[in-house]
């Protein structure tokens, strides 16, 4: 039986189990990293993860260590069974000059044979890409509140190609290091923002024979942002169940932060009975209310905030539209959310006039986001 290794495999560059993360590498870990992402032809493709241009500028001479990868897996090739199996390497430089190669393989869902008349055996081809994973880790400099640190710092470089014995060719052509050359420029030529500042997170993405920056989801590594709030409810006050409606407007400066200023208007709808005609009747009243939120601080803190998850709020509100005489018009509610179940908030509050006067208390259970 003899087997071919395919030249050329037009798959996405995300057919991979890892489509959305690197091989051995936590979820989140990129979270704060810009992405790069190129086409090097026949097939092959790269993805770089870099936090700032200049990471990506100290490590820009990728083709050095792609030589020494290439020398080494020559050295291991030879022990290892040849098959149609996807081929996962992931390459550290470590100190003194020492190198790491993890080599893992994933076994290829089906097998497919390629017969032709009068050539002899079948061929059993090989329609899966490997993947070679450089990471480099490094010191890099942080100022914190009450000190400058150094912590490690990463940057990856995967590299999925039609076969790992193809690294050496791509080196032979240079194209890897003019490619991330290429990159820094375009970078440095953007229009719209500096992204050579820190504080910036892209994608840059090339086609297939083209070298047309793309620049996607363009942002600030903060990027502040609004989380909407919109609820139903139904509360105990004076005796009587209370439906309402609520609609909060969140404004949180940072996705890796905890706390959102919260501004929100809350309408209430009461039943009156007519003492004199005994008919029912309703009656609204509205508040406007701003207050604090704070989300999930229990996630890790590379972790973007999940503004599904709120942990505790307080808000301080004031009426500002009423029919009926439920409430004065200077009222103040003074309410807090408590306790959260999926979808379900609690919210203990309290009514008062003037400095918490003719205090009058409440609870509502909230259902929406």
């Amino acid at each position: 039986m003899k087997t071919l290794l395919t030249a050329m495999l037009c798959v996405s560059i995300f057919s991979h189990a890892f489509a959305q993360q690197l091989p051995g590498v936590l979820p989140g870990a990129l979270d704060r990293h810009s992405k790069y992402s190129f086409e090097l032809g026949k097939g092959n493709k790269m993805l770089a993860y870099a936090r700032t241009v200049q990471d990506l500028q100290k490590f820009q001479n990728i083709d050095s260590v792609l030589i020494l990868f290439a020398k080494e897996y020559k050295e291991i090739k030879s022990a290892l069974a040849e098959n149609t199996n996807s081929r996962i390497a992931t390459y550290k430089l470590l100190e003194n000059n020492q190198h790491q190669l993890d080599l893992t393989e994933q076994a290829s869902g089906k097998q497919r044979f390629h017969f032709s008349a009068g050539a002899g055996e079948p061929l059993l081809i090989k329609d899966v890409q490997d993947t070679l994973l450089i990471i480099h880790t490094f010191l890099k400099p942080m100022k914190t509140k009450s000190a400058a640190v150094q912590l490690n710092e990463h940057l990856y470089f995967c590299l999925i190609v039609n076969r790992l014995e193809d690294i050496e060719t791509l080196v032979q052509t240079g194209i890897v290091n003019a490619k991330i050359r290429q990159a820094l420029q375009d970078v440095a030529k953007y229009p719209h923002h500096n992204l050579q500042k820190t504080g910036f997170r892209y994608n840059l993405t090339y086609g297939p024979d083209s070298d047309t920056p793309s620049f996607k989801t363009v942002e600030t590594q903060n990027s502040p942002f609004i989380a909407i709030h919109p609820s139903v409810g139904l509360g105990a006050f004076r005796n009587q169940l209370v439906p309402n409606f609520q609609a909060d407007f969140s404004f949180v400066p940072s996705k890796y932060g905890i706390i959102g200023y919260t501004l929100g208007w809350r309408g209430l709808f009461f039943t009156e009975r007519n003492d004199i005609t005994q008919r029912l009747g309703a009656q609204t009243n509205s508040f406007v209310h701003a207050g604090i939120t704070i989300y999930d601080f229990r996630r890790p803190q590379s972790k973007r905030i999940n503004t599904n998850h709120i942990l505790f709020g307080i808000y301080l509100g004031h009426s500002v539209a009423r029919r009926g005489d439920i409430f004065d018009k200077n009222t103040w509610n003074l309410s807090m959310t408590v306790a959260t179940k999926g979808m379900f908030k609690i919210q203990p509050e309290i009514y008062f006039n003037g400095f918490f006067k003719n205090v009058m208390p409440g609870i509502r259970v909230q259902v929406g986001l």
